[in-house]
């Protein structure tokens, strides 16, 4: 049974294996080959920075020093740098409260399953929200609808067909998606739920943290519009260089999800160290304002570059997808990169639609304009 589903993923050119990769700073090894990685999340470059993680060790408290919480935040696992962190955030966004969790995926998969369980509730999800929604979606055997990426007229729509039969319509969104590199439409969002009373806002920020304004508190609070955000998703294993995710809520939500999201209830909380590493970061944020230029600049370098030769991409930020539909394709594409020292791997479905395989590069600020001629030369 499985030999056929091998045999069947082969065929069409999306068999997945594991590479074997050694990491140094902002390169991989790959069979002994050094590659500029181009397929890291770690968009300003944190997680190797040497000093930073001296500076964080050398004045990490004694109390934080652990490398299990050995129990749930519910019962022995809940250490003061929760509530340090947690109260850290909650002040950034006046009237809202946090609850940290062990990843984005555990988050949003408990988050939306607990949400379904409420009565006469509805979702419409934008298509392209990560797969740890879609999950949380079909888990909680929720009541939803999937309209047409970014087509508010089409949202608007569902909205009115559906708007008597249900008190809670919650619309899941993300501020930039992580394969076509593009940002919601918060504007019209925000005026949806103006117009329509019972909508609530569920926004993945994920791909955003860290990389806009000086405080790197993301794309939402940017744009001066938190207040209108039901359920604001942050994650700390891309920029932020850590591990672990919260939401951003209201004081009835917090409580809700600590009595019915089942992998906060029932997960080992995270130790206590990589918390404080996540709140040394946040706390430095206003410290990478150069990084985060850079990463602009570079992200428009780039995009510029590819436009003159008339590729198809993607992207409206440093996620920067070359669409090549054909999966055979996107893998002769990136083996060429690899050929030439730079590791960008094919993306295919299911993790974008068919026929719409790529390479997706995913932008640093450990990159230079240098790296970039390369890859467009080499293209």
């Amino acid at each position: 049974m499985l030999d056929d589903i091998f045999a069947a993923l082969k065929q069409n050119h999306n068999f997945r294996a594991l590479p074997h990769l050694r990491h140094e700073n902002c390169f991989v090894y790959k069979e002994g080959k050094k590659l500029l990685n181009l397929a890291s999340n770690d968009y300003l470059a944190l997680s190797y920075d040497k000093n930073l993680k001296e500076e964080f060790l050398n004045n990490l408290k004694e109390e934080y020093k652990y490398f299990s919480s050995s129990s749930s935040r519910s019962l022995s696992g809940n250490f003061e740098i929760y509530d340090e962190f947690e109260e850290y955030l909650k002040i950034q966004f006046q009237g809202f409260e946090v609850l940290h969790f062990n990843s984005g995926y555990h988050l949003n998969l408990s988050c939306i399953t607990a949400l379904a369980s409420i009565p006469k509730t509805l979702f419409l999800a934008d298509k392209f929200i990560h797969a740890s929604m879609i999950d949380g979606l079909l888990l909680g055997k929720a009541h939803f609808f999937r309209f047409k990426h970014k087509d508010v007229k089409a949202l608007e729509n569902l909205i009115q067909i559906h708007y008597d039969k249900y008190d809670n319509i919650i619309i899941l969104s993300e501020a930039l998606f992580s394969m076509d590199g593009d940002f919601s439409d918060f504007k019209a969002l925000c005026a949806l739920k103006k117009r329509y009373k019972k909508i609530k806002l569920y926004i993945d920020e994920a791909h955003s943290i860290g990389c806009f304004n000086d405080d790197g508190l993301g794309l939402i609070k940017y744009l001066g519009l938190y207040k209108e955000i039901d359920f604001l998703v942050f994650t700390f294993g891309k920029a932020v260089a850590s591990v672990g995710a919260c939401i951003i809520t209201h004081k009835e939500f917090k409580d809700f999800f600590i009595n019915k999201a089942r992998a906060f209830i029932y997960s080992t909380a995270l130790p206590p160290i990589n918390v404080a590493f996540t709140l040394f970061i946040f706390q430095k944020m206003k410290e990478f304002e150069d990084k985060r230029q850079k990463l602009q600049n570079l992200a428009h370098f780039f995009k510029e570059k590819l436009m003159q030769k008339k590729y198809e991409i993607l992207g409206d930020a440093y996620i920067v997808s070359l669409i090549l539909n054909d999966n055979l394709k996107a893998l002769e594409f990136s083996q060429t990169l690899e050929n030439q020292g730079f590791f960008a791997p094919a993306i295919k479905e299911p993790t974008v639609p068919k026929n719409t395989a790529r390479i997706r590069f995913s932008l640093h600020a450990g990159l230079e304009f240098d790296d970039i001629e390369r890859i467009v030369n080499i293209l």
